[in-house]
């Protein structure tokens, strides 16, 4: 997301760097993937401080709150239904997980949100907000026959996936400074390459295997089955989320 914020916004954000001694924006987006026979959890952590903390609270108040400057606790439970039904919607429109190169045996079963109660108070407050968010999805089939999954994040991005006993990881493309940990179930660590697409994509090779028995990690072992029409996907999903939730571009993405 490298387009421009609202004009508002920027000219705050112009006034404070210019005016003040506030930090330096930054902003992290942490992945953990938990993969089950017939399920999968992702919870993602975002942390914002300094600017990227002001210009989220500037979007919430004008395209959510009453825009008066100020976040109460009203806005921010209409902050989390909103972030809750935007999620499912990006997901739904673009799926950012793919099993043998497909996501319609996919289904999202839940999302929860648990946005930061440090959201309230002025909008020009440069302290920290850490938000979270965690996807629940079911599997039409078993993961044990698969050859390969495949997930979408935001570049640059931590990442943690956990695969479950009685599956090997036999290659891993789309991810840096890899580490993988083989005991009754894989782990592997490492971040989201990023691609000229500006998203990142990693895919791992999967091969069964009879000597483990599956019994780490279980999420979900019952889901409808429904037929969905595969979309292009072009966005990581937090940037979908934040053009969906707010109606802008985060420049400080990407």
């Amino acid at each position: 997301m490298r387009d421009n914020y609202k004009i508002t916004g920027i000219i705050a954000l112009m006034i404070i760097v210019l005016t003040s001694n506030i930090a330096l924006a930054q902003f992290q987006w942490d992945n953990n993937i938990t993969v089950g026979e017939y399920g999968m959890s992702w919870s993602y952590s975002e942390t914002l401080t300094g600017i990227d903390s002001i210009t989220y609270r500037i979007g919430l108040d004008e395209n959510i709150g009453n825009n008066d400057g100020f976040i109460n606790a009203w806005e921010l439970l209409l902050a989390d239904k909103e972030v809750r039904k935007n999620l499912k919607n990006a997901i739904d429109t673009e799926p950012d997980a793919r099993i043998d190169n497909s996501s319609e045996r996919i289904e999202v079963i839940d999302i929860d949100a648990v946005l930061s109660t440090e959201i309230i108070g002025k909008t020009m407050l440069a302290n920290t907000i850490v938000n979270r968010y965690i996807v629940t999805y079911g599997f039409e089939n078993s993961i044990m026959n698969a050859t390969s999954i495949w997930f979408m994040g935001e570049p640059e991005s931590p990442v943690t996936i956990i695969m479950p006993a009685g599956i090997d990881v036999v290659n891993i493309s789309g991810m840096d400074n890899v580490t993988k940990k083989t005991t009754d179930h894989t782990k592997i660590t490492g971040i989201f390459s990023e691609k000229p697409e500006q998203r990142g994509e990693i895919t791992l090779g999967l091969a069964r295997n009879q000597t483990r028995n599956v019994s780490y990690p279980v999420i979900n072992e019952t889901t409808s089955n429904t037929n969905k029409t595969e979309e292009k996907i072009t966005k990581p999903i937090i940037e979908r989320l934040y053009e969906t939730l707010f109606g802008i571009k985060n420049t400080s993405l990407g």
